[in-house]
C-alpha cells in the first residue's frame, strides 16, 4: 500500500505587508500633505509611537529620544528608497499613476546609455 503525504502549504511572510512602521509610512506617503520632509518623518514617527502605546509597549523615558531618532533615520531611509529616481513626492505620484510612460522612458534611457557606452 502506497501512502501519499500531502504537502503542507508554506505560509509566506512579507515584512512589508505586516510591519506597522511600513504600513504607517505608506499611509502617510500616499496621503502626502506635508510642507517638508522633516514634518513627514516626524508625523510617521509620532503615529508609530502612538501605535506602540496602543499595543501597550513601553519605551523607557531615558531611551525615548534615542528610539525616536533611530526610527526617524529608518523612515528617512525608507523614504529615499521609495522615492528613488524622483525629486519630489508629486513626481513620485505621477510616476506610480503612469506606468506606461515609465516603461517608454526606461527604454529610451537604455538606448541612450547603449549609445553612450558604445
Amino acid at each position: 500500500m502506497v501512502v501519499r503525504r500531502r504537502k503542507k502549504k508554506k505560509h509566506t511572510f512579507s515584512v512589508k505587508k505586516w510591519d506597522p512602521l511600513f504600513i504607517i509610512f505608506e499611509k502617510h506617503l500616499y496621503d502626502f500633505n506635508y510642507e517638508s520632509r522633516e514634518l513627514f518623518i516626524k508625523s510617521v514617527v509620532d503615529d508609530y509611537v502612538a501605535h506602540l502605546a496602543n499595543q501597550k509597549a513601553v519605551v523607557p523615558p531615558s531611551m525615548r529620544v534615542h528610539f525616536e531618532k533611530t526610527i526617524s533615520e529608518e523612515v528617512s531611509d525608507m523614504l529615499v528608497r521609495r522615492l528613488y529616481g524622483c525629486l519630489t513626492v508629486e513626481e513620485f505620484k505621477k510616476k506610480t499613476e503612469s506606468t506606461e510612460e515609465i516603461l517608454t522612458a526606461r527604454k529610451e534611457a537604455r538606448k541612450r546609455y547603449q549609445k553612450l557606452a558604445g
